[in-house]
């Protein structure tokens, strides 16, 4: 999270590129994979040797990359690399002279050419990659920044600016709407942007359950004056009624909302803030304007008020398709424009939404019964000892329907795995009992704060040596 960052979303609009978001806790390993899908020409990074080296390594496997501009104040070098500084002060010299063709380049640009292409967080496998135009963007900026109105004076960036939410949309807000961005740290760190908030008298900040799972742990808390913010959106996970419930009660934090959207949905698409009842922390809200929804059963019919269906999308604001991915594209793009978010949703008489599962964590269990791993993850985390739980499955035939969870216990606790299956035997079926749990002392997260369910089944084949 940096001011290059940020500067380069808008070089890309200006002059027709596009800008790939992505997440940079990437390994060597899986960088090229990410790159090469979609076939970058440049890349931008630290010149410090770890990032340097990491690159090197990366590199063997990459030569669509034919640019490599470095940043920051160390004076480590690439052969054929071009500085971030030394690009700025030449920009000054030659402006005049490149006037006219900046000028050009910029009316060239086509409302409908992509601006950005996310990378999916890929909690349920390889990421995908999402397109973004400029007219997507620019709508949904123009909707997301009404509907913010007074609290969008002061935003704090809590995540990433590798993702959507912090990297295109809190970034690019003061193209639409004149407003300060505030940015607390290089890295995610919840303690330095609570005292940022405080500082600064941010007004508005959207961050995931885990921004706030920190803060109720920091010794400090109480320091932290959290009344200049307005409006507080939690999504990108699961969230428990319970944990905002505590956020209000122990932060003073009270202009909470719980919200839903996606990348290839292209912005928000529901939160809970004008609610005045419990479903502000219970429901994931009602659909903002100029989005229309809907649920679906298997067969694309629509379900009635209160029952379970697939939550389909259809607005301006999404993508047109995955980029060069017309397989997949049509799997998840009808004739008619609705995106199939693979969400399983339930919707109340007032239109008030309720988040169930991705339909890709459904446990299917070999009598065919159907467990819901979110179910599992509450009734764990009921138990005092309990901080986090993750529940899944495992692909490999030979344990088919085997239900696996990863715990992390509250500090100073202790449990074993048969007391944890004790103690679930007393408000869930046999059959809903995980076979194996096998203890953590933290999960591997993305840079928006989720938590990959691939790399939790990975790790668990290896234990179970699959």
């Amino acid at each position: 999270n940096c001011s290059q960052s940020a500067i380069s979303i808008y070089v890309c609009a200006k002059l027709g590129l596009i800008k790939v978001y992505g997440d940079p806790n990437n390994i060597p390993s899986e960088l090229p994979a990410v790159l090469s899908r979609v076939e970058c020409k440049g890349i931008v990074m630290l010149a410090d040797e770890m990032t340097i080296e990491k690159f090197r390594e990366a590199s063997k496997n990459l030569p669509s990359i034919k640019h490599i501009i470095l940043v920051g104040s160390n004076q480590v070098t690439m052969l054929d690399a071009h500085r971030y500084d030394e690009l700025l002060k030449q920009g000054e010299t030659k402006k005049i002279q490149q006037a006219d063709a900046l000028a050009e380049r910029q009316a060239s640009i086509d409302p409908d050419s992509p601006l950005a292409i996310v990378l999916t967080s890929g909690t349920t496998g390889i990421p995908s990659q999402v397109p973004l135009t400029n007219f997507n963007i620019l709508n949904a900026l123009i909707r997301h920044w009404d509907y913010l109105k007074e609290s969008r004076a002061r935003p704090c960036i809590t995540q990433s600016m590798s993702h959507a939410s912090a990297g295109i949309f809190m970034t690019l807000g003061p193209a639409v709407y004149k407003s300060t961005v505030v940015v607390p740290s290089f890295y995610f760190d919840a303690v330095k942007s609570a005292r940022c908030i405080d500082k600064e008298k941010c007004t508005n900040i959207l961050c995931s359950p885990i921004f706030f799972r920190y803060l109720l742990a920091d010794p400090d808390r109480s320091k932290y004056d959290f009344s200049s913010l307005k409006s507080v959106m939690v999504g990108a996970a699961l969230t428990q009624p319970e944990l905002l419930h505590q956020v209000e009660k122990e932060l003073g934090i009270t202009a909470l909302c719980k919200g839903y959207g996606s990348s290839e949905i292209g912005c928000v698409l529901c939160d809970s803030f004008n609610c005045k009842d419990e479903r502000r922390f219970t429901s994931i809200g009602q659909c903002w304007d100029n989005l229309e929804v809907k649920l679906v059963d298997a067969n694309g019919r629509i379900v009635p008020i209160g029952c379970e269906g697939e939550l389909w999308v259809r607005s301006s604001y999404i993508m047109r398709g995955y980029y060069r991915n017309p397989e997949k594209t049509a799997e998840t793009i009808t004739e008619s424009q609705w995106l199939k978010t693979g969400d399983l949703l339930k919707m109340d008489e007032d239109g008030y939404l309720y988040f169930i599962e991705r339909i890709k964590h459904l446990i299917i269990k070999p009598n065919g019964a159907i467990v819901y791993s979110s179910e599992i993850e509450q009734a764990l985390e009921d138990h005092e000892s309990v901080e986090r739980a993750h529940v899944f499955t495992v692909p490999d035939p030979r344990v088919q329907g085997i239900i696996c969870a990863f715990v992390k216990l509250r500090s100073g606790k202790a449990c074993e795995a048969d007391e944890l299956k004790k103690f679930l035997g007393s408000s869930l079926s046999d059959d809903k009992i995980p076979d194996h749990i096998h203890f953590v002392d933290d999960f591997p997260r993305t840079s928006i704060g989720k938590v990959p369910k691939c790399k939790l089944v990975d790790q668990m084949m290896k234990i179970l040596n699959l």
